[in-house]
């Protein structure tokens, strides 16, 4: 299994297979990471490729696994292309099939048409499934690894050199400070200050504290909190604010599915008898970001947690498939997250928010 610790110089969005972006793409992927951006620009790739330029609105299909079963993939991957010489299928989210599911692909992966590309994407690959062993030993897959700190600056480098950047030190410095909220966070400051300086070269310390400002920054930290924490008055409060400054309502989804999924990641490390000290070495996060995911993980089953990722999936489609309604799909999807199995979140009375 090949994998990569965040980079993306080593061919199209850090995926070490040329033939993609030369047009000649093998049957079976797969691309999976804990990292949402650096997934996403891998499936970016691969839409990207000259293999499926032509008709790509008839040739290239995504499905996402918690609204298409294997059966629905599985018919669309044996279409044959219509006015093109290959079909792009897309499976996001391929680690929520159950186990029985994935057995349902083996028999395609193991005889997959030549005219059909069919990538799995999600945030891990069980390797101990027949699924995993099947698409390893046929296919090729590819993990983006977490970063860790000392990697981010050089990332950030990168990101602002592909748009013709060079970001000062300190720069560099301050906005990996903000790693905990994502990668694709990061690239949407870069991408912003990019803007910001115009036609000068480089962007200096003074830029990001016009651009990003501790005031956004603060929020946007404090939404998470409150959600960690299951505080709906803070929580509402702060998307408001975040709201009122531009924030885009799928960044805001981004930002909380990344909390749950550590959440989650903490709850499995407690449930296999470690302690605090060594989430921090598995999650790579500062010792207060620590002790604030081991509380609400301490609160929280595993299977409470999963549901509550599942609802962030459901928003962030819903986000892409029903424009006008972003404001209220965040806060119904913050009322879920902080109130369902969360009763001590509401106080006397039944107000939300009170302690």
């Amino acid at each position: 299994m090949s994998s990569v610790k965040g980079r993306s110089g080593q061919g199209p969005a850090g995926l070490p297979w040329p033939e993609i972006s030369q047009g000649e793409p093998g049957p079976q992927y797969g691309v999976f990471g804990e990292e949402d951006f650096l997934v996403n620009q891998g499936l970016e790739a691969f839409a990207a490729s000259p293999a499926f330029a032509d008709n790509p609105s008839l040739n290239i299909e995504q499905f996402h696994a918690e609204d298409a079963g294997p059966s629905q993939v599985l018919e669309s991957a044996r279409t044959l292309p219509f006015l093109g010489r290959r079909r792009l299928i897309i499976v996001r989210g391929a680690d929520l099939y159950k186990a029985q599911q994935l057995s349902d692909f083996i028999d395609y992966l193991t005889d997959a048409p030549p005219s059909t590309c069919l990538v799995f994407s999600g945030s891990k690959l069980d390797s101990r499934t027949k699924f995993a062993k099947t698409l390893q030993k046929v296919g090729k897959v590819h993990v983006y690894k977490k970063m860790y700190p000392n990697q981010l600056p050089p990332w950030l480098n990168q990101r602002a050199a592909e748009r013709g950047k060079r970001l000062v030190p300190q720069a560099a410095l301050h906005l990996a400070e903000m790693a905990g909220l994502g990668l694709g966070a990061l690239d949407s400051e870069l991408e912003k200050l990019s803007l910001f300086v115009g036609r000068r070269d480089e962007i200096t310390m003074d830029d990001v504290a016009k651009v990003v400002g501790s005031g956004r920054l603060n929020t946007i930290f404090d939404l998470t909190d409150a959600v960690a924490r299951c505080d709906l008055h803070r929580s509402l409060t702060a998307f408001e604010q975040l709201h009122a400054l531009g924030e885009a309502p799928v960044r805001v989804v981004a930002m909380l599915q990344r909390l749950i999924r550590q959440v989650l990641e903490v709850r499995a490390v407690l449930d296999n008898g470690g302690d605090q000290r060594q989430v921090q070495q598995q999650l790579r996060i500062p010792p207060q970001a620590t002790a604030a995911l081991v509380a609400r993980a301490r609160r929280e089953s595993s299977a409470g947690l999963s549901g509550r990722l599942a609802r962030l999936l459901r928003a962030d489609i819903d986000l892409k498939s029903s424009p006008g309604t972003d404001r209220v799909i965040v806060e119904r999807l913050i009322m879920d997250l902080c109130l369902i199995n969360n009763p001590d979140t509401l106080g006397p009375g039944g107000r939300a928010g009170a302690r």
